[in-house]
C-alpha cells in the first residue's frame, strides 16, 4: 500500500497494518477459545453440568453464610458507638470486621449531617462493611490511674484523624 510520502511513511504504514493484523488474530483466538468452551458446555452430558450447578450452588451458599454473618455482626445499619471506653469499643469492631467505615463528627458542624445521610444510605447497600459514627463532643478523654481506659483523643491521636470545626 503506498501512501505517496516517501519510503519512510511506507515503511510506518506496513508496521502499523503488520501489528494491527498480528493483534486483531489474538483477539479472534481468544474469542474462538470462549467459543469452544461455550460448545463444549452445551456438548456435556448431565453429569459435567450437575458439577457445574453443584459449585455454583456451594457459592451462593457462602455468600450467604457470609451475609448472615456480617447481619450478625451489626453490618448493614449505621449505629453510633457509645460507652466509656470508646477506643475499646473501636478496636472490637475493627477485630470482628474486615471493612469499617467511621465517622468522627461533632453535631455541632452541619457538613456532618450530609455525611450522616450519605453513611444511612450506603450501609444497607453495603451489607461487607461496618458503619459507625463517634461523636467527638460526646466522648471525655479519661484515663483513669492503674487502667488504660482512654477516650477518644487517643484514637484522634493515634490515627491521626483530622477533626474540621
Amino acid at each position: 500500500m503506498d501512501l505517496g510520502f516517501g519510503s519512510s511513511n511506507q515503511i510506518l504504514g506496513n508496521a502499523v497494518a503488520t501489528n494491527i493484523l498480528r493483534t486483531t488474530a489474538a483477539q479472534e483466538q481468544a474469542i474462538t477459545s470462549e467459543i469452544s468452551k461455550y460448545d463444549a458446555l452445551l456438548d456435556a452430558n448431565d453429569s459435567e453440568l450437575e458439577k457445574l450447578r453443584e459449585k455454583r450452588l456451594r457459592q451462593m451458599k457462602h455468600a450467604a453464610d457470609q451475609r448472615t454473618k456480617w447481619i450478625e455482626n451489626g453490618h448493614g445499619t449505621y449505629t453510633e458507638l457509645q460507652g466509656h471506653d470508646i477506643a475499646k469499643a473501636f478496636f472490637e469492631i475493627a477485630k470482628r470486621s474486615d471493612r469499617v467505615v467511621i465517622h468522627f463528627h461533632r453535631p455541632t458542624t452541619r457538613c456532618c449531617d450530609v455525611f450522616h445521610r450519605s453513611l444511612s444510605d450506603l450501609a444497607p447497600k453495603h451489607p461487607e462493611t461496618k458503619f459507625v459514627k463517634i461523636n467527638v463532643e460526646a466522648c471525655e478523654d479519661v484515663r483513669e490511674s492503674g487502667s488504660s481506659v482512654v477516650g477518644i483523643k487517643y484514637l484522634v491521636d493515634k490515627l491521626g484523624i483530622v477533626c474540621w470545626t
